[in-house]
């Protein structure tokens, strides 16, 4: 097994491939939508083509991928390679006289962008009125196959994906323990490392913090409250999961469309920050903008087109089917100090803490009244404060 040391890395697209996706957005061919009833909801169909056409006048006469550049390079990045897979990371060390190390993970189709705003509030927490001895060292690094990090020659999932980060973490880095943290797929591979890579199985998890319901027992429900969480996830899945069933199973069919179409890729990823996160306004109507800027939105879906991704990405889903999926070994739990993160609009819902309890050691459990499932970028400095308190519970 081979890892390389750190190589510094800084985002610069050439401006021809700025160019060439601005020039495929603006010659977009629009077609039909269904007409849909005064008041109901503009998204039931898929993505609003009234929204899109809005959001691609704005990508082609206003958004600024330079200044999307700066934010994401306000930090140092590296690249290492690690069994042959180039690993994208953020790396910032955190004040005080001997900080905690988070590792934080994204999921799809979100990007390290997610994490953008909190990362100075939790590493430096002295400037935003904070105490500097609670500051952390945050590594944050793409998954295989997304943004900047390398592309797989085939799929990877979670799984491998934890064995990948344990080693980023202690033989790259030099970290002998850190705390896990993620939502989407991050929950999962975050899961992974509590569960393979924890400190009392040798690897270097120390605790874990999750804002996703990922890894789980193979424990069935029991309880009404069980059952009744249980007939509603499932609902929720024969609803929202038709993308991830085809991701699952036949991704690169699905890219032949998405990598020519900006447009389109645009469309498929939008429409999943709309359903999945809190679009409540204070005048209770519901908006994608009132989770989410269009430069938020734009900043993410370009990190897929500059770095050609949309289609490794989706591979991650064969890669968790071809792992086996993810569930415990019967009889089996997380035996680390694990903190849930429970926000009201992540659409894959957490069970009663009853039921979470039969896999993770859960030691701080926090229900939100805002926010859903891209929670760092939604609600940033809740986000950033349960994080904090966490490893501050877990610490030492």
């Amino acid at each position: 097994m081979s890892a390389t040391r750190p190589v510094p890395f800084t985002v610069d697209i050439p401006q021809g491939k700025l160019d060439a996706i601005n020039a495929k957005v603006s010659a977009y061919e629009w077609h039909e939508m269904p007409e849909i009833d005064p008041g109901a909801d503009r998204w039931a169909y898929g993505t609003d083509m009234e929204y899109m056409r809005e959001l691609c006048t704005y990508w082609t006469t206003e958004f600024d991928w330079r200044a999307a550049e700066r934010k994401l390079n306000a930090f140092p990045q590296f690249h290492a390679e690690i069994d042959g897979q180039k690993v994208h990371f953020i790396h910032v060390k955190g004040s005080g006289s001997n900080p905690e190390t988070v590792l934080m993970t994204h999921g799809w189709p979100g990007s390290v962008f997610e994490f953008n705003a909190v990362i100075e509030p939790l590493a430096h927490p002295e400037k935003f009125g904070g105490n500097a001895e609670e500051g952390v060292n945050l590594v944050v690094p793409s998954l295989p196959g997304y943004g900047f990090s390398g592309k797989p020659k085939k799929p990877i999932g979670p799984k491998g994906t934890a064995a990948l980060w344990d080693r980023l973490m202690r033989d790259v880095l030099g970290y002998d323990t850190y705390i896990a943290q993620g939502g989407d797929w991050g929950s999962v591979v975050s899961g992974w490392l509590a569960y393979d890579h924890s400190v009392t199985k040798g690897g270097g998890c120390k605790a874990v913090h999750l804002n996703m319901y990922g890894v789980r027992p193979a424990a069935l429900p029991e309880t009404e409250e069980e059952k009744q969480w249980a007939a509603g996830a499932a609902m929720t899945f024969e609803l929202e999961s038709a993308y991830l069933r085809l991701q699952m199973t036949k991704p690169q069919t699905l890219s032949y469309g998405m990598m020519d179409s900006p447009v389109g890729a645009a469309a498929w990823i939008v429409e999943k920050f709309n359903g999945w996160s809190d679009r409540r306004g204070p005048d209770g109507k519901e908006h994608i903008e009132n989770a989410y800027t269009k430069d938020q939105l734009l900043t993410n879906v370009m990190i897929y087109l500059v770095t050609e991704t949309f289609n490794t990405a989706t591979w991650f889903y064969r890669g968790m089917f071809e792992e086996g999926g993810t569930s415990m070994a019967p009889g089996t739990k997380v035996d680390v100090p694990t903190g849930i993160a429970n926000f009201p609009k992540e659409f894959l819902v957490f069970p009663p803490r009853s039921m979470v309890e039969k896999g993770y050691n859960i030691v701080r459990w926090s229900d939100f009244e805002h926010g859903g499932h891209f929670a760092a970028l939604e609600t940033g400095d809740v986000f950033a404060d349960d994080v904090r308190a966490f490893v501050n519970q877990v610490k030492g």
